[in-house]
C-alpha cells in the first residue's frame, strides 16, 4: 500500500485582478466548507482579500512569501508524533520515526486560493450537465471541476484527472533526487501543456477530431548530458485510451514512440508516473474507488520558500529528505480518496490513497 499526498497549490492560486473577495463566487461552489472548523484552527474562507499583490509584481515572475514573517506555532518529529497522527497520513508518520532530522513547522492556517469568474461559471454549467456514466466515463465536462461534492469514488478521482491546469501552461522546474548519502542529481526542464476541448474556459477551444484532453512537452535544459531530451505526451478525453508519448534523443537526432507514461511506468526518478506532481494517470477503472469522506490534516501548504530562484540544493535538500525549514505546514480540510487495484491489473502498488485539498 502506497499513501501519497497531493496539493495542487500553485498552479491553481489565481488572483484575479480587479475582483475583490466580495465580488467573488463563494468557494463551496467547488465542494469546500467556507467556514471554518470547530477550533477555529482552520479558519473561514477568505479568498486573496489579505493577499495583496505587490505593485512590481509581473506574471511569470516568483510570487513573494507573503507570510514570510510568520513563526511556527509548533513542531512535529519523532519524538511527539504520536500525540499529532490523528492528522497525520501513515506515510507521514513513517517519515518523522524513520528520518529523526526531519520535522514538521506547522504554521497559521491560510485560505486564499481564489479561480478566475470564467472557471466558476464552468463549475456551475457542470452541475447541470456533468455525470459519470454506466461504464464509469465522465460526460458532459465543461473544464474546471467536473462534480463539486462528490458522492462517491470514483466521482471524486474524476475531479482529480480533469482538473484545471490554466488553458495554457509554461513553466521551468528543478527536480532533485536525493540519494540516502546525500548526493543530490539535479535536473532542470521546461513544461509547456495545451488543454484542448471544453478543458478550455478562457478562450475558444481548438478543432479536436482525435479527443485530445491535453498535450505536454518536456524538454530537459539540464544536466549537459541530458540537454535536448524532449519528450511528448498527449493524453485524451477517453480514459479508456492510453497516452500517446514521443522521445526525441539529441544524440541521435530522431523522434521514437515510447511507452506510455501513464499507471506504473517510471522515468528518471519519479515512483510512478501516475503520481508525479500533476495530476492521476492512467485508467481510471483499473481501480475499485471509495471515498473515505474529509479529514482534517497537516499538508505542505504556501510554500513559497521551497521555490526560491537560484537556491542551492543544499538550501532545499538534506541526505534523504527535504530541508525541514523550507517547507510549511498547515492545517487543512482534504478530501481522502481510496484506490483498490482490480483483480488482474499490473500496478507496483496495490491500493493507494489520496488526499486532496478541498479549496483547489
Amino acid at each position: 500500500m502506497r499513501c501519497f499526498l497531493f496539493l495542487w497549490l500553485v498552479l491553481c492560486l489565481m488572483l484575479s485582478q480587479g475582483i475583490s473577495s466580495s465580488d467573488a463566487l463563494d468557494i463551496s461552489l467547488i465542494g469546500a466548507d467556507p467556514g471554518p472548523n470547530d477550533t477555529g484552527e482552520i479558519p473561514a474562507w477568505e479568498g486573496h482579500a489579505n493577499l495583496p499583490c505587490p505593485s512590481d509584481y509581473a506574471p511569470g515572475q516568483y510570487f513573494p512569501n507573503p507570510y514570510k514573517d510568520e513563526k511556527p506555532l509548533f513542531r512535529i518529529d519523532y519524538t511527539n508524533v504520536e500525540k499529532y497522527k490523528d492528522r497525520l497520513s501513515p506515510s507521514q508518520v513513517l517519515r518523522l520515526k524513520k528520518h529523526k532530522r526531519f520535522y514538521m513547522n506547522v504554521y497559521p492556517t491560510h485560505r486564499n486560493v481564489e479561480f478566475c469568474p470564467e472557471f466558476y461559471a464552468a463549475v456551475q454549467k457542470n452541475k447541470e450537465t456533468c455525470f459519470v456514466d454506466k461504464d464509469g466515463m465522465l460526460q458532459g465536462f465543461n473544464g474546471a471541476i467536473a462534480i463539486p461534492r462528490p458522492k462517491n469514488g470514483l466521482e471524486a478521482i474524476w475531479n482529480v484527472c480533469r482538473m484545471y491546469l490554466g488553458d495554457d501552461a509554461r513553466s521551468v522546474q528543478c527536480r532533485r533526487i536525493v540519494s540516502p548519502s546525500g548526493g543530490i542529481k539535479k535536473t532542470i526542464w521546461e513544461t509547456k501543456v495545451i488543454n484542448y476541448g471544453e478543458t478550455r474556459i478562457k478562450s475558444r477551444p481548438f478543432p479536436n477530431p482525435e479527443g485530445v484532453f491535453r498535450k505536454i512537452r518536456n524538454l530537459t535544459l539540464f544536466p549537459a548530458d541530458e540537454k535536448g531530451v524532449d519528450y511528448l505526451t498527449i493524453s485524451y478525453l477517453d480514459a479508456r485510451r492510453l497516452d500517446d508519448t514521443w522521445l526525441f534523443l539529441p544524440t541521435l537526432r530522431r523522434v521514437r514512440r515510447a511507452p506510455s507514461l501513464a499507471n506504473g511506468a517510471q522515468l528518471d526518478g519519479e515512483l510512478t508516473m501516475d503520481e508525479n506532481g500533476i495530476e492521476f494517470r492512467g485508467s481510471v477503472g483499473d481501480w475499485d474507488w471509495k471515498l473515505l469522506g474529509k479529514r482534517e490534516m497537516y499538508v505542505a501548504y504556501n510554500c513559497y520558500d521551497m521555490f526560491l530562484p537560484d537556491s542551492e540544493d543544499e538550501d532545499e535538500c538534506w541526505a534523504m529528505d527535504l530541508n525541514p525549514e523550507r517547507v510549511r505546514y498547515e492545517l487543512h480540510r482534504v478530501w481522502v480518496v481510496e484506490g483498490t487495484l482490480k483483480e488482474g491489473v499490473v500496478h507496483p502498488y496495490s491500493k493507494r490513497v489520496g488526499y486532496y485539498d478541498e479549496d483547489s
